[in-house]
């Protein structure tokens, strides 16, 4: 996993010893692990020393890259260790969890195509997705290319959808990052070879194709499956809690809203499971699905795993649920005519169509887009006629957010209709509910 010289590895222990860490937070690590050793030792003393002690290694890694960003910087300097150092930084209890149980499974596959030389480090997968890890490194500087599209596939069909991927640059022409896939039902691990698509493109418009096979051969952990089919009410708004499935990779809730209901549920802003000592699994910070609304019926919601645990008690917290009147959950414009033909008046909203491509909107800044789905007159998806959209006006002193959407004109049926997917106005209370583990 590392190819660092003799150079490069004294070079990067000089920085390691040089580096502050936070005694107290050290500590605490130190005391932890040792106290993990000592009990594993009394359970299984058949086991070898340096297993044990791999694991007090490990823990310690873990631990010090959530304590000292310094600590975390430096290692993420070895190859093979930015994107999972990325991932354990930014508070992923369910990927520390992965690394501290020897889940996570090298590849170590290097392909070259052209210029680029592609590097599959490692994947994580499991019935509810998977997680690849990949370098990609060429002569020039990364600002010169970028990635187009990203895909797993086996035999040629996709294997799931690519939740999200951003790729982070390293340093000058390295970008080293991973890639999320997930599906809303089980994944069928029967055929266990899969393929990585990765196509980018250079400054001349010059594109690059990259498949590169990969085998999987560990074996696939089953999810623990939790049935609750309960109704719970928040403010006069009825929501059926149906189960709790945990996976390695992820934990899902999921919930579907009352037709009776008065409000449109939208986006599930703080969403947490709680064990009997109050330590809390919440959305991941670096999947874009982890929140969604439930304009659309059932909806999955999508925590930090805690599948490696096993907790006494586990409490389901739902909080800050954003909610407009039913019927306020969209507005409505006419390009052709540049008209505005329905602002819900409940809201804090101004809509301009300042031509016959150009949609501006002001809103109250909540932190998550506005809309979520455009429909023509027709039912037609209007999204794909969406050129550009930018901020024309966003400043963290004001209360205020103006965004303005460019639009193919010459598609479409008018009126057209654009979704509310988010909008500062919450129920008051929350859901509490004990998952019953047996």
């Amino acid at each position: 996993m590392t190819n660092l010289n003799e150079q490069d590895w004294q070079k990067l222990k000089e920085e390691l010893e040089a580096i502050e860490i936070p005694k107290e937070a050290l500590h605490h690590a130190r005391t932890k692990a040792v106290h993990q050793h000592r009990l594993h030792k009394r359970r299984k003393r058949r086991l070898y020393s340096v297993a044990s002690v791999a694991a007090i290694l490990l823990l310690l890694f873990v631990t010090s890259i959530r304590v000292s960003p310094v600590f975390a910087q430096a290692m993420a300097k070895i190859p093979g260790f930015v994107s999972i150092v990325h991932m354990i930084a930014t508070y992923d209890k369910g990927i520390s969890d992965i690394v501290e149980n020897n889940y996570y499974e090298e590849l170590g596959i290097i392909v070259k195509q052209g210029d680029y030389t592609l590097t599959l480090q490692g994947v994580v997968a499991d019935y509810s997705g998977m997680t690849i890890f990949y370098k990609l490194e060429s002569p020039f500087d990364h600002s010169k290319w970028s990635i187009t599209s990203l895909e797993v596939s086996q035999q040629g069909i996709p294997f799931g959808v690519v939740d999200s991927y951003m790729a982070r640059p390293g340093e000058g022409n390295v970008i080293e990052d991973n890639v999320e896939i997930r599906s809303a039902d089980d994944l069928s691990y029967e055929n266990m070879t899969f393929e990585f698509n990765l196509h980018l493109s250079d400054a001349t418009e010059t594109e690059t194709k990259f498949s590169v096979p990969f085998t999987l051969t560990n074996p696939i952990e089953q999810p623990k499956v939790y049935e609750l089919n309960q109704d719970v009410v928040v403010d006069g708004q009825t929501i059926d809690i149906k189960h709790l499935k945990i996976s390695p990779l992820r934990a899902e809730i999921r919930l579907a809203a009352d037709e009776q209901n008065t409000m449109q549920l939208l986006k599930f802003i703080s969403v947490r499971l709680m064990d009997e000592n109050g330590e809390d699994w919440a959305q991941p910070r670096n999947i874009s699905g982890g929140i969604h609304n439930l304009s659309d019926g059932e909806v999955s919601l999508f925590l930090q795993s805690n599948y490696f645990r096993q907790p006494k008690k586990l409490t389901l917290v739902l909080e800050r649920i954003q909610a407009v009147p039913k019927g306020s959950d969209y507005i409505e414009v006419d390009f052709e005519q540049k008209k505005v033909l329905y602002v819900p008046s409940e809201l804090d909203i101004e809509v301009q169509v300042p031509s016959r491509n150009r949609l501006e909107v002001t809103y109250p800044s909540g932190g998550w887009q506005l809309f979520s789905g455009m429909v023509d007159q027709e039912g037609n998806d209007f999204t794909r006629n969406l050129i550009e959209t930018n901020l024309t006006h966003f400043s963290r002193e004001e209360p205020y957010i103006t965004q303005a959407f460019i639009f193919n004109p010459n598609n479409g049926v008018n009126p057209i209709r654009f979704n509310i997917n988010s909008y500062p106005m919450y129920l008051e209370g929350k859901v509490e509910i004990d998952i019953p583990l047996n």
